[in-house]
């Protein structure tokens, strides 16, 4: 799930984080019309800090909205809905995959396509968390404070398999233009072996994830106004400009054009890691 910064607030985690933390995106939005923000499918699990009030998730069934201090979102292949008043404020932090065992001893796929409420996993985590980032006025005071409770917790011995870590990275190394079958050749297992292990620990399969890390690089260039819609399908490995439309509409709901008109927070400007993560973990 994305944010978003206007003024681009991006700052990397500290070194000893890097493997598993892509980087801090502090908000702080206002001015824009009362309405919904899109968070989008990406390569990153999103965890959101929330500053002065809580975030509000919205549930499509019911229109009814969901308030959080501490948000964890994991890999998804839907949007997700923030509701906001023309006012938001917080930081996410941008979790590689990987991450999830590190910090709280479990995989990723417990977490894929639904948020949860962090205190529900880790309270003494989540509590100290949003309290030290609340508590500090300066954005560089809040991410030292991140990093701080972040290094204590992390645990380096808890990963998941080699081969499925490899995977992972040859699918976000090649923008997700690599084929399944060359990946599952490379690690040494069967296509369908691959598969198994990828969706156990990530709750999706390789080929939904290339499709997600395809589709971040173009929402990413999208909204600089650069290029165009084809150029842009083109550059990132679609057929053509139509087969980039349809991702759009399965993932966010409608096309490029009119996910920009509708949403004022990502029209001004999007921020944060791609789908490719943090930069150690692709060495």
């Amino acid at each position: 799930m994305s944010a978003v910064r206007p003024d681009g607030l991006v700052r990397a985690p500290h070194p000893r984080l890097r493997p598993y933390v892509g980087d801090y995106v502090g908000y702080d939005i206002a001015g824009v019309p009362a309405g919904t923000h899109l968070g989008l499918p990406s390569g990153m699990l999103t965890f959101i800090v929330a500053l002065d009030r809580p975030l509000l998730q919205v549930d499509e069934a019911t229109d009814g909205a969901d308030a959080y201090d501490v948000l964890l979102a994991g890999l998804h292949l839907r949007r997700t809905l923030i509701r906001h008043d023309g006012a938001m404020s917080g930081i996410q932090i941008n979790f590689s995959p990987m991450a999830p065992r590190a910090l709280f001893g479990i995989p990723a796929a417990e977490f894929a396509h639904h948020s949860v409420d962090l205190a529900r996993i880790s309270r003494p985590l989540t509590a100290e968390l949003h309290e030290r980032v609340n508590r500090e006025t300066e954005w560089s005071a809040r991410f030292a404070a991140i990093d701080d409770v972040l290094i204590r917790t992390i645990d380096d011995a808890n990963r998941p398999r080699a081969e499925v870590v490899a995977a992972w990275h040859r699918i976000i190394g090649s923008h997700g233009g690599v084929p399944v079958s060359l990946v599952a050749d490379d690690i040494g297992w069967s296509r369908r072996h691959l598969g198994s292990q990828f969706r156990s620990e990530y709750g999706i399969g390789p080929k939904d994830a290339a499709r997600i890390v395809r589709f971040d690089r173009a929402r990413r260039l999208i909204p600089e106004g650069r290029a165009s819609l084809a150029e842009i399908a083109v550059d990132c490995g679609y057929a053509d400009q139509a087969h980039l439309n349809r991702d759009f509409r399965e993932f966010v709901g409608l096309s490029p054009s009119r996910w920009l008109a509708a949403d004022d927070v990502a029209r001004r400007h999007t921020a944060g890691t791609d789908s490719e993560g943090p930069a150690s973990a692709r060495d």
